[in-house]
């Protein structure tokens, strides 16, 4: 992986190059940015560009080194990410390491709800467990085997648990030399603030409508849905391209969305019991994905009541039933609305009983749903 390969974030590029003329290369760095967004990718590029043997400007993508960073084969690179149980009784990232290849050599922008269907363990939560930390700590013991720097790049690193990471304390502190640790994760509140102490922290900006659109330009797409791919998604890299693919999933999200919405209003239960039947056969990753939806339409129904709607970032069928819809997203029960989703999305990844969290969760939105404006005026 090339910087020049990689769109947007010229500046955070120029720093990190920089970083290794001036020799003033941190060990212990974080990457903060949305999943989906090029967090991954620079950080790879980052590893590449220090080990390479004839770098200029960027990586040469030539040297043995290169070749091997390209294939995500280098001997001093350790993936670390999460992981399901299935394979043995202590999986680690090595267990998955073909399957992690075989995903971001196609993709190096996937998610993390990307990767878990990936495995086909959509209904598992992943994690980095004190196992992870125990084989880290012995592989970074060693000498590297080409003798430069060896790199522990550690994907969504918020997945470690409290155990993992006091485990990983010291190594971050005092990494043994000529070694790097880049944690990369888009919820920094999420990990030990004893940890957030010990790195250096890297913003990684979503892209501009423009570098998302020059990005697409070379997939080959029509006009329309690379019009629909720019403006949906809100300049993260992934997002636009499972939209410029015509992703299925967001369609269906729709129609359960709309349908969702309509059987509260009307409070029908019997309808909202086969609908919750329904949503809780899917896997917990497309739950959330679901849930995340949920957040995105309540928030642009509150832009279409507030704001101009030339600010809302929706496809046609979605706009529709917001001129519906939004009148029922009001000031006085929007933020209980927004509560309720987001504690939704937070219990469902904590492993709460899906059937049990909707039904709840669709009997708030009946009453919510009848919430009245007091005065509903367009600014």
């Amino acid at each position: 992986m090339r910087f020049s390969e990689i769109p947007g974030n010229q500046e955070v590029k120029q720093k990190l190059i920089q970083s290794v003329k001036c020799g003033r290369v941190s060990h212990t760095q974080l990457f903060l940015g949305e999943d989906g967004s090029a967090s991954f990718p620079l950080a790879w590029a980052y590893a590449q560009y220090i080990s390479c043997q004839d770098k200029e400007e960027d990586s040469c993508g030539k040297c043995s080194s290169c070749l091997k960073f390209e294939k995500m084969v280098h001997p001093d690179v350790h993936w670390v990410f999460p992981v399901t149980t299935g394979k043995g009784t202590h999986p680690i990232s090595d267990h998955y390491i073909s399957e992690f290849r075989e995903l971001f050599l196609k993709n190096p922008y996937s998610t993390e709800s990307q990767w878990y269907t990936h495995l086909g363990t959509e209904n598992k939560q992943g994690f980095i467990s004190v196992t992870e930390a125990t084989d880290l700590i012995k592989k970074t013991s060693l000498k590297a085997y080409e003798g430069g720097y060896k790199f522990v790049l550690i994907w969504h690193a918020e997945k470690m648990n409290t155990p993992t990471a006091n485990k990983l304390l010291k190594q971050l502190e005092e990494p043994p030399e000529k070694t790097i640790f880049i944690l990369l994760t888009p919820q920094q509140e999420r990990l030990l603030t004893t940890i957030i102490s010990r790195v250096q922290i890297t913003k990684i900006g979503i892209l501009s409508d423009l570098e998302i659109r020059n990005f697409l330009t070379d997939k080959c797409i029509g006009a329309e849905v690379l019009n629909q791919a720019v403006q949906l998604s809100e300049g993260n890299i992934s997002e636009a391209l499972r939209l410029s693919e015509g992703d299925k999933a967001n369609k269906e999200n729709t129609k359960r969305f709309q349908q969702w919405m309509r059987l509260s209003y009307q409070a029908n239960i019997l309808g909202i019991t086969d609908w919750v039947d329904e949503i809780s056969k899917l896997g917990r990753e497309r739950q959330k994905v679901f849930l995340q939806y949920a957040l995105h339409m309540t928030r642009e129904s509150l832009v279409r009541n507030f704001a101009s709607i030339d600010l809302q970032r929706l496809t046609g069928e979605e706009q529709d039933f917001t001129q519906k819809f939004s009148p029922f997203i009001n000031e006085n029960n929007a933020i209980k609305l927004i509560e309720v989703l987001e504690k939704a999305h937070y219990d469902i990844g904590r492993n709460a009983n899906a059937k049990i969290l909707f039904t709840d969760l669709s009997l708030k939105l009946v009453l919510l749903l009848r919430i009245k404006s007091l005065s509903l005026q367009s600014t």
